[in-house]
């Protein structure tokens, strides 16, 4: 017994030791700590050295932007680096931080000099407002009448904006991230065989993950339906995903059958 009771201690010492150990020889690195005195000597208005044009306000942990379709952006500073917080991260290596001088580096390596606001009335392009995310498209309704096969069918293409947001990131003259902010739609396709309804559905972008990439259709707007023509195979449509402002869009045709099944096919370009 009194064996048992020693071999016990001294396992019991083992592992304090060993714990003890471990928490002196720690190399793990400790986290960066934001420059807090950096960041609030820079609070204030900026302005573009050569052209004087507003280029953002720093309060708190926050930057603001002029164009009212900017949404504000949260920041710090780590050492010599400006850190933005869109979408995604946008690091910017500070060369110069003096309290009315302010010089960084653009994400493309082009130097950037900003010089701190005197002029009271620059304030006014921040104040009494409310950030709207951007609506791209009003609603639009379109009805169609086909006939196929002596039949008359009447269809309904309606395009509403939601409350759902999608959001993008760009970028200012002076190189600064910047996040906009753009409502969604959803689009309702009636098909009709005189008062008989053969199809009505409210599509979302969600409803092409099958065709579309989902990063793609995590970052676009479902932005358009069009009619196409008839045939044989039912009514065609035709639905466009864009990204907001962009150039980068998918076309994907909609067949809705006569007996109500859908198939879609994403077109190529």
């Amino acid at each position: 017994m009194k064996n048992k009771v020693i071999l016990s201690l001294s396992l019991t010492l083992a592992v304090l030791l060993s714990c003890g150990r471990r928490a002196d020889t720690t190399d793990e690195p400790s986290p960066a700590v934001a420059d807090s005195a950096a960041m609030h000597r820079i609070e204030g208005i900026w302005q573009d050295e050569l052209t004087e044009a507003v280029v953002f306000r720093i309060k708190g942990d926050s930057i603001f932007y002029p164009d009212s379709t900017n949404l504000p952006a949260r920041f710090a500073i780590f050492a010599d680096t400006l850190v933005i917080y869109a979408s995604s991260e946008a690091h910017y290596p500070i060369s110069h931080l003096g309290d009315n001088f302010f010089v960084y580096e653009s994400l493309t390596g082009e130097e950037m000099k900003v010089v701190r606001s005197n002029d009271e009335s620059d304030s006014l392009l921040f104040e009494h407002r409310d950030y709207a995310p951007i609506l791209l498209d009003q609603r639009v309704r379109r009805d169609t009448v086909v006939y196929a096969d002596g039949e008359r069918y009447h269809l309904y293409i309606d395009v509403s904006p939601t409350r759902r947001r999608v959001f993008k990131t760009t970028y200012t003259d002076e190189g600064m991230a910047v996040e906009n902010a753009y409502f969604d739609n959803i689009i309702h396709i009636g098909v009709y065989s005189g008062r008989k309804c053969l199809y009505s559905h409210d599509f979302q972008k969600t409803d092409f993950s099958d065709v579309v990439t989902p990063q793609f259709i995590e970052g676009a707007i479902l932005s358009n339906m069009e009619f196409g023509h008839t045939n044989a195979a039912g009514s065609r449509f035709l639905a466009t995903l864009c990204e907001p402002d962009g150039s980068t869009c998918y076309v994907v045709e909609i067949t809705i059958g006569f007996d109500g099944k859908v198939m879609a096919e994403l077109l190529q370009p």
